[in-house]
């Protein structure tokens, strides 16, 4: 399973602010712990990004030109109740804040920014959806072996926690004998279940030899054996 660090790096953070100065010392700090930074300088902006982008963690200072921190709040939650939300607040704001909590915010950050309090503020904030990714990854979580576990949802491998990459065809091949459970797979399911869409485009025997050598090569601890004139199965070396 990844650690919570692995996991903001897999995380898109929308940062709404103003101030230019600002924004270009908390994003390039931001950068180096997170996959992506989207930057808004006001809520109308915001609300643009987050309708056409992925987007893991709101960060917003409240008081912005056009639309203000908590109307974007409100507009946000027509559309969205789960996303984890931060604001940027000056102690005057307090009363902003009392209304924000009705709008399921995650916590605040008092202005001027501490960074040392602005990153506690955030991991704490993400220890929360890390322990909700984590319960969601165990529930489809699939022990192969002591090192080898498959994950059902994202269909993807890991080797003591961490992501074997494969190909989409290697994904489907793997999938499929890890189905059977030590039993043999046909080989005209396997090429049935590869290439349902492509039938009759390819010459399938030379290209699934060519995906199992791939396998063999990546995974050389999951062994993936030819019964002759029958099909394949894996057994895995414990």
């Amino acid at each position: 399973m990844i650690t919570l660090e692995e996991y903001k790096k897999t995380l898109n953070i929308l940062y709404i602010e103003d101030d230019k100065v600002l924004v270009s010392k908390i994003k390039l700090i931001l950068q180096k712990n997170f996959k992506s930074i989207f930057v808004a300088s006001n809520g109308e902006e915001a609300l643009k990004i987050f309708k056409s982008n992925c987007i893991n963690l709101i960060i917003s200072d409240i008081n912005m030109p056009r639309m203000d921190g908590l109307t974007f709040l409100k507009n946000l939650r027509k559309i969205n109740n789960d996303i984890s939300f931060i604001f940027l607040t000056a102690k005057q704001e307090v009363n902003t804040i009392i209304e924000s909590i009705e709008y399921d915010i995650s916590s605040y950050i008092l202005k001027p920014i501490d960074l040392n309090n602005f990153f506690h503020i955030i991991n704490k904030t993400l220890e929360k959806e890390y322990k909700k990714y984590i319960n969601s990854e165990e529930k489809y979580l699939i022990k192969i072996d002591n090192n080898f576990s498959w994950n059902r949802q994202t269909k993807a491998l890991f080797k003591n926690n961490v992501v074997i990459k494969l190909t989409k065809k290697e994904l489907l091949l793997f999938e499929l004998l890890l189905q059977y459970d030590d039993k043999i797979c046909s080989i005209s399911e396997i090429i049935y279940y590869l290439w349902e869409e492509e039938l009759g485009q390819k010459d399938y025997i030379s290209n699934l030899k060519n995906i199992i050598s791939r396998l063999r090569n990546k995974i050389p601890q999951i062994i993936i054996e030819n019964i002759y004139g029958l099909g394949y199965r894996i057994k895995i070396s414990k």
